[in-house]
C-alpha cells in the first residue's frame, strides 16, 4: 500500500508535470509558478508512485482545472482522494464517467428483459437478481417501461482498499420515469405523468494487480 511519504513525492512529480505543461501551451507566465505545500519525499518511492501517476493527476486535474497556480495542502487532502491515489492506472473523472454509462445500461438491459446483454459487466449474484425480478414479472405478465431522463448527481461516496481487490461505492441520483403494466396495459405502479427522482447506490469492485481497468459491478441498493 502506498505510503503518506509516496504520496507526497507523487505530488511533487506531478506539481512538476503541470508546470512544464502550462510553459508549453503558454498558459501562465514565466513568473506565476505552481506553489506545493509539502514536505520533504523519500525518493526511493519514486517506482511505485509513477504506477499511480494518472490518479493523483486526475484528482488535481478536478480541484484545479484551470489554475495558474496550484497550493495542495495535504493535512487537509480528504481520505477518499488519498485511498484513490493508491488505486493503480486509475482516473477519477473517467471512472465516474464510465460508472454512469454502466448505470443507463444496465437499467436499460434491465427494463427491455435483455440482461445478457450486459452480463460481462456484473458479477454472478447481481446478474442473477435482476433476472429474478424478470422472471417474476414474466410469470405474471407484467410488462415495464423506463424513461431515462438526466442524472442529478453522480458521485464516489465511499472507497475501500482490500488486501487484493478495491471497492468504489457510486450514488446515483437520476429522474426517471417507471411504469409496471398488468396483462390488460393497464398501469400498475408508477405515473406516465410523474418523473421520480430516484437514488442508487452502486458498489463496483477490481482486483489491484488486474491488468486491465475493467471493473465489475457487485452490489445495487436503491434508497427509498
Amino acid at each position: 500500500m502506498v505510503s503518506f511519504v509516496d504520496i507526497i513525492f507523487l505530488m511533487i512529480v506531478v506539481a512538476f508535470l503541470f508546470a512544464r505543461l502550462y510553459s508549453v501551451f503558454g498558459s501562465r507566465s514565466e513568473e506565476n509558478n505552481i506553489r506545493v505545500i509539502i514536505k520533504p519525499a523519500d525518493k526511493q518511492a519514486r517506482k511505485k508512485l509513477e504506477e499511480n501517476l494518472e490518479s493523483v493527476q486526475s484528482i488535481i486535474k478536478e480541484h484545479a482545472p484551470n489554475a495558474e497556480s496550484i497550493v495542495i495542502d495535504l493535512e487537509n487532502m480528504s481520505e477518499q482522494d488519498k485511498l484513490l491515489m493508491q488505486i493503480p492506472n486509475f482516473n477519477k473523472n473517467g471512472f465516474i464517467n464510465s460508472a454512469c454509462k454502466v448505470f443507463e445500461m444496465v437499467l436499460q438491459a434491465f427494463y427491455n428483459e435483455k440482461m445478457e446483454s450486459v452480463r460481462n459487466l456484473l458479477n454472478k449474484k447481481v446478474y442473477d437478481s435482476f433476472n429474478d425480478v424478470i422472471n417474476y414479472r414474466q410469470d405474471n405478465n407484467i410488462t415495464s417501461e423506463v424513461d431515462f431522463i438526466c442524472f442529478e448527481k453522480s458521485e464516489i461516496k465511499d472507497v475501500k482498499i482490500l488486501k487484493n481487490s478495491v471497492k468504489i461505492i457510486m450514488e446515483f441520483v437520476s429522474r426517471q420515469v417507471n411504469i409496471l403494466r398488468n396483462a390488460k396495459g393497464e398501469v400498475i405502479e408508477g405515473d406516465e405523468n410523474f418523473i421520480q427522482q430516484i437514488t442508487d447506490t452502486w458498489t463496483f469492485e477490481r482486483m489491484l494487480n488486474a491488468k486491465t481497468n475493467n471493473w465489475t459491478l457487485v452490489s445495487t441498493k436503491k434508497q427509498a
